[in-house]
């Protein structure tokens, strides 16, 4: 049996029809509409998002894809980057070389000459070097700066100059690469300071001959060195050469002036200076006095005084151990040592040689400490100069070379120096012996080498006199000095046979005044070899000596011992010590 079935059935599809019905009867929502919109909004807001983001990690990727294939080719680059410049030289796309070339034609040579000028109180001025104070660099070291300021940074660091470089340009400045000399510029500084506050005590400021009379409280100033310092610094940095105007502070009223005594001293203190010889007026110099003052009592009295007051300082004088005076009353007034070796039997070519090396070296003046040298002061014998083929040693034989014999002039000068106890620097004996002097007491020279040199280490000036004595047919060399303790001296030499010729050794033996012996010492050694045929030189022609100047064998005064100390006989020969023969010796 089917209860209520088709009657519940049925009611049940009309029921959901008048459901529809009424639903569609029924009004819609005030706000269904605009929620459909927004709905429709939101989805079309949703896809214009993504196309953004798309779009934008599109337009990076290009962009990243750009910046890498453009820092690939900039780091590749061998050249400095495009639009790049030093001191207004154009450098892009140059190697170092080139650029290197392009800064030596362009404005680096101003650049090289820039000076800071820095003005202080009392129109005191710093002027300051951009060079020496490492504000500058050569154009080799500039152009490889300017390579390197591209091409140092790393691939992301080259990238971001090279589009810097392209965008904007690059200026360098020698600056830039600056390698500081903090040296320079704080010396600079210290001395500006100086003459600063010593001009500032210039109306109130008297040195005179025996103390320094200063207002106390005239002429301070405070400045800051650090701070200047910084301030140059900075300038030089930036390449800005623009003048500077520095101002200092004055001590504020009622404050206790202070002075610095150092830099006071540093301006007074002075060295005392022996008088030299004048060669071009043939007269002593100005001597001068050395000054100073004693800081502790300086000190002290700058203390104990009030501001405004006059204070004054004593001087410490100290002369010079040679005065003006003392050097012209003494100027060559000893003779110190005289040679002449003889002539005879020389060629007129020969004697031709000597007379120009001798006119060469004669009226020359050596003031102490300075030094000679055969070669740079009778300069190369040539036939230009005057000289004449003569007989000469060359490779252990008797040749004619142009100069031949000047090596008589060297050696009867070195035998003068000896006597003149002057120190020896350089000396060679010859190949051969000669005849003209013992042996041990010659000195060989040719050109360029071997050279005659040696030293005036005396305390005053010396003169050298050489030429021909035409009666005793003989050069002679004199040197005059100053002798003021009566030093005299004595040579002696001692020969032994050796395998192929002989040897020798020689002896200095310096005495005082009253003939004491001061020193002696071993002065050189010499080896000769024996040669068939003679070199053309005359046999001796002594002249004579006179006093003080000893004789070529001198006689040891007693009671000082005898100055021929035997050495022993070597056991085997022993080859020469000097150096080797030269190319072209002028004997």
């Amino acid at each position: 049996m089917k209860l209520f079935s088709d009657k519940s059935g049925g009611n049940k599809k009309k029921a959901s029809k008048k459901t529809s019905a009424a639903a569609k009867s029924q009004p819609p929502p005030k706000n269904a509409k605009k929620v459909v919109k927004k709905k429709k909004a939101e989805k079309k807001n949703n896809g214009g998002g993504k196309k953004i983001l798309i779009g934008t990690a599109i337009a990076v990727l290009v962009l990243c894809a750009a910046f890498f294939a453009m820092g690939a080719y900039a780091n590749g680059l061998e050249t400095i980057f495009p639009k790049v410049s030093m001191e207004g030289t154009a450098l892009g796309g140059l190697t170092v070389s080139e650029a290197a070339e392009a800064l030596s034609k362009g404005t680096l040579g101003e650049v090289e000459d820039r000076e800071l000028l820095i003005s202080l109180p009392a129109d005191c001025e710093i002027v300051l070097s951009a060079k020496e104070a490492g504000f500058f660099m050569p154009a080799p070291e500039a152009a490889a700066f300017a390579y390197k300021s591209c091409h140092s940074k790393g691939f992301f660091g080259n990238t971001g100059t090279y589009i810097k470089a392209l965008t904007s340009g690059i200026e360098l400045k020698t600056s830039d690469g600056a390698k500081p000399n903090e040296t320079y510029i704080r010396s600079k500084i210290h001395e500006g300071v100086r003459d600063a506050n010593i001009a500032l005590m210039e109306d109130d400021l008297e040195i005179g001959e025996d103390s320094i009379s200063v207002v106390k409280g005239a002429g301070s100033v405070s400045i800051n060195e650090d701070e200047l310092f910084e301030l140059i610094f900075e300038a030089l940095k930036q390449g800005d050469y623009l003048p500077i105007r520095y101002t200092a502070e004055k001590p504020g009223n009622g404050a206790e002036a202070e002075i610095d005594l150092q830099e006071l001293y540093d301006t007074v203190f002075r060295e005392p200076e022996n008088a030299e010889y004048d060669r071009e007026t043939k007269q002593a110099t100005e001597h001068v006095v050395g000054r100073s003052f004693d800081m502790e009592l300086a000190q002290s009295i700058w203390d104990k005084a009030i501001n405004g007051e006059m204070v004054v300082i004593p001087l410490i004088l100290e002369e010079p151990e040679i005065t003006t005076d003392k050097l012209n009353s003494m100027l060559f007034s000893d003779l110190l040592s005289q040679k002449g070796t003889g002539l005879g039997g020389s060629s007129a070519a020969r004697v031709n040689n000597i007379t120009k090396a001798a006119a060469a070296i004669n009226g020359l003046v050596l003031n102490p400490g300075d030094e000679f040298s055969f070669n740079k002061t009778v300069g190369q014998r040539t036939a230009s100069a005057g000289y004449q083929a003569a007989g000469a040693y060359s490779n252990g034989q008797v040749v004619s070379e142009v100069g031949g014999g000047i090596c008589q002039v060297s050696s009867t000068l070195y035998y003068c120096t000896l006597m003149a106890n002057l120190e020896i620097v350089e000396r060679y004996c010859h190949y051969f012996g000669v005849n003209y002097l013992p042996a041990g007491l010659d000195a060989t020279v040719s050109w360029p080498a071997p050279d005659f040199r040696f030293k005036n280490n005396s305390d005053y000036p010396i003169k050298i006199e050489a030429g021909i004595d035409t009666s005793a047919y003989t050069v002679y060399i004199k040197i005059y000095g100053s002798n003021p303790d009566g030093i005299r001296v004595e040579m002696t030499t001692e020969t032994w046979a050796t395998a192929n010729g002989y040897g020798a050794v020689s002896y200095r033996w310096v005495y005082d005044k009253d003939g004491n012996l001061i020193s002696k010492k071993e002065e050189a050694k010499s080896q000769y070899h024996y040669q068939k045929e003679a070199e053309e030189s005359p046999s001796p022609s002594p002249s004579e000596e006179p006093s003080p100047s000893p004789s070529e064998s001198p006689v040891v005064p007693t009671p000082t011992p005898s100055p021929t100390p035997t050495p022993p006989e070597p056991t085997a020969p022993v080859e020469p010590t000097p150096l080797p023969d030269p190319v072209n010796p002028e004997a």
